[in-house]
C-alpha cells in the first residue's frame, strides 16, 4: 500500500512550485568550541584584514588566532584597536560583539563565516559603502549585478557581510549558466565626507564558461523506480545550465517519502561540469534513510474529548509507519468551518529516535 502512495501524493502536490535548492545544500549546524572563538573585524576599512592582524600582534605578541569570551585578551585587543584608530585621526569607540547562544545553537549556511568575536567601529563617524565597482562582468549579467551594486550603495560598510554579497553575485551568475564563476571582494581607502566615511568596494569576477545542459536524469529512488520524472525537471538538454535543474521534483519526492515513513530522505544532484566543452550533466540521487514507525503521540493543552477528536483527524496510530504528511492534513482539517476544533492552531515536534527508528510526536495546541 505504501508503494502505491506516489500517485496519490502527486495529485496533491503536482501544482506546487518548489524552490531550486537541493536538500544537500541545507544549512548545517555550527560546531565550534564554546569558550574560545576566532576574532574578526567588521568595519576597520583603513586596513586590510592581514595588515590589521599584523599590527595587533606587534602590540600583543601572545595574541593567537582565537581568544576567550570576556577574557583579558579580548579587552586588550579592543584597547589596541582604539589606539590604532587614534593614530589615523579617528576618535571612535570600539565595540565587541560576542557570539550569542542563538548563533551557537542554530544553523548556518556553508558559505557563512564561523561564529566569531567581532570588533567594530561604533559611529559616529558612520562608515558607509560608497559604491560597488564590478569588474569583468559578462554582458548578459550586467542587469542583475547592477541591482546588487545598487542595493549595497550607501549601506553601512561591514566586511562581515562580504560573504553574503559575494554569494548574491555568484548566485546571479550561476542562474545565467556561469556555474564555475568566482567572486572576490576588496575595499579601497575610505574618504571623509562630512560626518561619515565612504568606502569604495570592488568585486572582481571570473565568470568562466557559460554552461549548457548535456543530460539530466532521475529515477526517484526505490519508491518511484521506472517512472518518467522528466515533466518535473526545470531544464532539458541544450538549455542554459542552472545550479539545480530538478525544479519541483525534490519537493514532490520528499512528500512521497515522508508519507511512506522516510522523514530522513535526502537528495543530491549537483551538476557535473565538463569545463572543456562547457557542458553540465545532472543525475538526482535519492537516499531514503531508515523506515520510521510512530512510537507515541502527545497532545498538549486539550481536554480528553478534544484530544480524541484530534487523534481521529490525524489518522495516525502508535505502531504504524510514521507519516510526516499527516500533520499537514490535520492542519487543513482544523481550518474546516465544520471542524470541532475550529479556532485552534498548533505547533508540532517530531522527535526521532534514530537507533530504534521510531518517532515521538508532540502536538502543542493553542487558541488562534
Amino acid at each position: 500500500m505504501r508503494r502505491g502512495c506516489f500517485q496519490i501524493a502527486l495529485l496533491v502536490i503536482g501544482g506546487l512550485s518548489i524552490s531550486g535548492a537541493s536538500h544537500a545544500q541545507d544549512a548545517r549546524p555550527a560546531t565550534i568550541p564554546q569558550d574560545r572563538f576566532p576574532y574578526a573585524f567588521s568595519n576597520f576599512a583603513w586596513w586590510s584584514d592581514i595588515d590589521l592582524r599584523t599590527d595587533l600582534k606587534k602590540h600583543l605578541p601572545t595574541l593567537g588566532e582565537q581568544i576567550g569570551r570576556g577574557s583579558s585578551m579580548e579587552s586588550r585587543v579592543r584597547t589596541v584597536l582604539t589606539q590604532l584608530l587614534k593614530e589615523k585621526g579617528i576618535q571612535a569607540e570600539v565595540q565587541v560583539i560576542e557570539p550569542s547562544m542563538d548563533v551557537l545553537s542554530g544553523k548556518r549556511v556553508p558559505e557563512a563565516p564561523p561564529p566569531s568575536i567581532i570588533y567594530s567601529v561604533l559611529g559616529p563617524p558612520e562608515i558607509l559603502v560608497e559604491k560597488l565597482v564590478l569588474e569583468n562582468v559578462p554582458d548578459d549579467a550586467s542587469g542583475p549585478l547592477d541591482e546588487v551594486a545598487t542595493h549595497m550603495q550607501g549601506k553601512p560598510y561591514s566586511a562581515m557581510t562580504f560573504w553574503s554579497d559575494k554569494q548574491k553575485i555568484k548566485d546571479s551568475l550561476q542562474q545565467l549558466g556561469y556555474l564555475s564563476s568566482t567572486v572576490e571582494l576588496d575595499h579601497g581607502t575610505p574618504r571623509k565626507d562630512g560626518n561619515h566615511y565612504l568606502v569604495p568596494v570592488k568585486a572582481t569576477i571570473t565568470s568562466g564558461p557559460k554552461y549548457h545542459v548535456a543530460s539530466i536524469k532521475a529515477d526517484g529512488g526505490p519508491l518511484v523506480q521506472g517512472r518518467d520524472l522528466s515533466p518535473y525537471f526545470a531544464v532539458k538538454p541544450g538549455d542554459v545550465a542552472t545550479p539545480y535543474a530538478f525544479g519541483r521534483l525534490a519537493g514532490a519526492l520528499r512528500s512521497v517519502y515522508w508519507h511512506a515513513g522516510y522523514p530522513d530522505v535526502d537528495f543530491v544532484g549537483p551538476p557535473v561540469l565538463d569545463a572543456s566543452h562547457a557542458l553540465a550533466s545532472y543525475e538526482l540521487q535519492v537516499t531514503p534513510g531508515p523506515l520510521y514507525h510512530l512510537r507515541s503521540i502527545k497532545c498538549e493543552n486539550l481536554d480528553p474529548t478534544q484530544e480524541t477528536k484530534v487523534r481521529e483527524m490525524l489518522g495516525l496510530k502508535t505502531g504504524e509507519v510514521y507519516d510526516a504528511m499527516a500533520v499537514s492534513g490535520l492542519n487543513r482539517k482544523l481550518s474546516d468551518p465544520n471542524s470541532p476544533l475550529r479556532g485552534y492552531g498548533f505547533s508540532y515536534t517530531p522527535k526521532e529516535d534514530k537507533q530504534n527508528q521510531v518517532v515521538d510526536l508532540t502536538l502543542n495546541f493553542y487558541k488562534q
